[in-house]
């Protein structure tokens, strides 16, 4: 039962994404949202789960803009992610469930991480010169979103029909709250 944490966007530019992925007949195997923690570490028995939860207890909601489209290759289509604070929480995910230094390398971790939110991957895309054609739609389509706040993060589960859902919602402090220690 594989595992990952994730921010879901609101619902305007989820359901606008998930709309410029229909139009592409791209498959969706999870809801539009931006990974802030892979698989990596995320044991099926949860022993890690208190360790998420008092992260985010303590870590303050915070402001992300979703930025133009860029690519990976010629294999992911991407909006990129203009914020410090994901890769701050990131990095404190990462230390708090200590997934092997294998681990962080097989999903881009730590000194690696590069947050995004994905937009299509080349494996779901049906006809092979439709990759650009996609990347300059987005360019015109998915370019102007703006800033939103980020309250919570999400834990998502690969259920049976192969699809990542999020399972938990997990909220951060609010901004006008102090971290009592």
């Amino acid at each position: 039962m594989p595992f990952f944490i994730g921010i879901l966007p609101p619902l305007h530019i989820t359901n606008e994404i998930s709309s410029f992925r229909k139009r592409w007949s791209y498959q969706e195997i999870s809801p539009p949202h931006i990974t802030i923690k892979a698989q990596g570490g995320l044991t099926e028995e949860k022993s890690w789960l208190p360790k998420i939860e008092k992260v985010c207890h303590d870590f303050p909601a915070f402001d992300l803009k979703l930025g133009a489209p860029a690519t990976f290759g010629s294999k992911v289509l991407f909006s990129s992610v203009l914020s410090k604070e994901i890769v701050s929480l990131h990095l404190l995910l990462v230390d708090a469930i200590k997934p092997t230094v294998e681990e962080q390398k097989t999903y881009f971790e730590a000194t690696d991480f590069i947050p995004h939110l994905t937009l299509a991957k080349q494996a779901g895309i049906h006809v092979n010169n439709q990759f650009h054609q996609m990347k300059q739609d987005a360019d015109e389509k998915l370019g102007g979103f703006e800033p939103f706040r980020v309250h919570s993060i999400h834990l998502f589960c690969l259920n049976e029909n192969e699809i990542y859902k999020p399972v938990l919602e997990l909220p951060l402090r609010p901004l006008n709250k102090n971290v009592i220690y």
